[in-house]
């Protein structure tokens, strides 16, 4: 009997490999907005410019991941709040800006409540 585990929230398991639930369109986010996590696995943004005091959305499930894909030029960068509790970002106090063309993987902690940068 074959081994059924259920894939994460935002993924799909297509023999045993994890496909990515991007968001349907890259966000315009502004400086102080939000990055939608819910029901995705890749967070699709595109800034203007580059923002400040950016918030992710609260996880939705503990172990949630999360890709968030900076799709603006190399200028345009996110940086989150600097506050951990109200970016939702465990290390956002020193974090460093998501650049444009680049990512960063989270995953939320649902203890902490926070999201966690993987890599």
């Amino acid at each position: 009997m074959q081994n059924m585990q259920s894939s994460p929230v935002g993924a799909q398991d297509v023999f045993n490999v994890e496909a990515a639930i991007p968001s349907a369109t890259s966000a315009v986010i502004a400086t102080s907005g939000t990055i939608t996590t819910a029901g995705v696995s890749q967070a699709r943004v595109a800034p203007a410019g580059a923002v400040t005091g950016i918030i992710m959305q609260p996880g939705t499930i503990p172990g949630q991941r999360v890709f968030v894909l900076n799709e603006s030029a190399a200028a345009n960068t996110v940086t989150f709040n600097t506050t951990p509790a109200t970016a939702n970002v465990a290390d956002a106090a020193t974090e460093t800006a998501i650049a444009g063309l680049t990512g960063r993987y989270f995953e939320w902690d649902a203890v902490t409540l926070l999201w966690y940068r993987t890599a």
